[in-house]
């Protein structure tokens, strides 16, 4: 009776030290997780789990999503300016960087709807986003004149479009306007745009300039 005793103590000593450590899921300080079952595949959208060590048990695991922030950048997308008196809808590119957060409590409701895709959709959304606020209230100045202001509009307009249904449960952390690229055939064009100005002004004057002579004489 003692050996049987000994045998099936250390039995369970065993299955306990292979269980336990087997049944502890972990979230890093960087992640968030939701409970999946490993037979079932079914997956607990109801409860977010932050960074910690939980036991789940042996039969479940954890997805898991990005708790930090998302570091995105856009480089040389395509826009078109608002017309203006001196422009009309002229293309080229800019560069932007922005940086996004998952809202921690709707971490469910975005595996449910977007899964692993998000980011893919986050970032379709911002594109169109600032091409449609580029093309609608923009001109072609304001991107060398008002640089802060033409920012603050394309962080809004994103901002707005992740929050159209269906919403994509991220929140915007930091967004900047970098590089604006002219291509040649632009920066020619806006060039003798502005010479012409230029030329029609002075015909403006000198022909002001005559009639002020004719009405001296």
């Amino acid at each position: 009776k003692m050996k049987i005793a000994i045998g099936v103590g250390a039995t369970a000593f065993l299955l306990a030290l292979i269980l336990i450590p087997a049944s502890l899921g972990y979230v890093e300080y960087y992640e968030y997780g939701l409970d999946q079952s490993k037979i079932t595949r079914t997956v607990d959208t109801e409860t977010a789990y932050g960074p910690g060590r939980y036991f789940i048990g042996v039969s479940h695991g954890f997805i898991k999503y990005q708790r930090d922030a998302h570091i995105e950048f856009l480089n040389g997308l395509a826009v078109f300016s608002a017309g203006a008196e001196d422009s009309i809808g002229l293309e080229f590119k800019v560069d932007v960087g922005f940086s996004y957060l998952l809202v921690e409590d709707e971490i469910g409701d975005l595996h449910k709807e977007l899964s692993k895709n998000y980011r893919s959709v986050i970032l379709s959304r911002a594109q169109d986003a600032i091409k449609n606020e580029a093309a609608n209230s923009v001109t072609f100045n304001q991107y060398f004149r008002e640089r802060k202001l033409v920012e603050s509009k394309f962080k809004a307009a994103i901002e707005k479009r992740w929050q159209d249904p269906p919403s994509l449960h991220c929140t915007m952390d930091q967004f900047h306007l970098g590089r604006i690229q002219i291509p040649d055939s632009v920066a020619v064009k806006q060039l003798e745009a502005q010479i012409q100005n230029e030329r029609n002004g002075k015909e403006t004057f000198t022909q002001q300039a005559e009639v002020e002579r004719e009405q001296t004489a």
